[in-house]
């Protein structure tokens, strides 16, 4: 593949029930593949700060010429209920603090960003309870948005389909959430899996998105690499060129048929876009 250098691909240093990942578990194989296959860009799905030793990643990374992209840490969530969005007020706290540790080995590690997806976690109650909760949800957010802000690292908020979450769905609610946490370096990470299921119109959403957007996400609408199913990522590639879209493209999709397969998929994806 020719380098392309804002391609990556999602992977992860522990197994994980949690689908979209590549080499769960299997980390320096992970980055060796995704090194000899040409990308420049690798994400990792971080559940514990104890999951990679700094000095000897960024070692392996200098070594293969990779960067980190960003940090996903919705198995936090998931698997040790350390849930941003939480109504129980010491779990929520506790959610924070191991957000902020995060955000300290994102540093460590010199990634790009730190981002805010399923570590959201349900959002509980009716009525105004509900509206209680999300104004909880929401000054948990600004206290990592301030945190990383002050340790130089981007925080992006990601919208999530129905069927996972059941708050910021669309790119219209994450703009509005920022607006709530009203710190201005915060942007959005946009999943066009998650679009394809939620928005009306995907290119109406990334152009209304502008310079709000931080970070994109791609996987067809089967969740496999890009190319492989129905969405037309030449449009979105066509839209996100004329907002001026710099950040990342990264695959975050299941390992089907296999790992080395799915990530060979993603790489004959951008080689057809490389071609023209």
């Amino acid at each position: 593949m020719k380098k392309y250098n804002r391609a990556g691909v999602s992977l992860s240093p522990r197994p994980s029930k949690f689908g979209p990942l590549l080499f769960a578990g299997r980390l320096e194989e992970g980055l060796e593949r995704a090194s000899e296959m040409g990308f420049g860009y690798v994400e990792m799905s971080i559940r514990s700060v104890d999951d990679v030793d700094p000095q000897i990643l960024n070692a392996k990374l200098s070594k293969l010429n990779l960067k980190i992209s960003g940090l996903a840490t919705g198995q936090a969530c998931l698997f040790d209920c350390l849930c941003l969005g939480s109504d129980d007020d010491q779990k929520r706290n506790l959610a924070v603090e191991h957000f902020k540790n995060i955000i300290l080995l994102a540093k460590s590690i010199h990634s790009e960003a730190v981002i805010i997806g399923g570590i959201r976690g349900f959002l509980a109650g009716e009525g105004e309870s509900r509206k209680v909760n999300y104004q909880h949800g929401v000054e948990a957010v600004r206290q990592c948005a301030f945190f990383a802000e002050e340790q130089g690292i981007q925080l992006l908020i990601e919208p999530i389909n129905r069927y996972e979450m059941n708050w910021i769905l669309t790119a219209r609610q994450g703009l509005d959430f920022l607006a709530d946490v009203d710190v201005d370096s915060v942007k959005l990470l946009l999943d066009t899996f998650h679009m394809n299921i939620e928005e009306a119109d995907t290119l109406s959403a990334l152009r209304d998105t502008g310079a709000r957007l931080g970070y994109i996400h791609v996987a067809d609408n089967i969740r496999q690499a890009p190319g492989t199913g129905q969405i037309d990522f030449r449009a979105i590639l066509n839209t996100l060129e004329k907002i001026n879209y710099q950040g990342p493209l990264v695959a975050e999709i299941l390992p089907l048929p296999d790992n080395i397969t799915a990530m060979r998929k993603t790489v004959e994806f951008w080689e057809q876009v490389n071609a023209g």
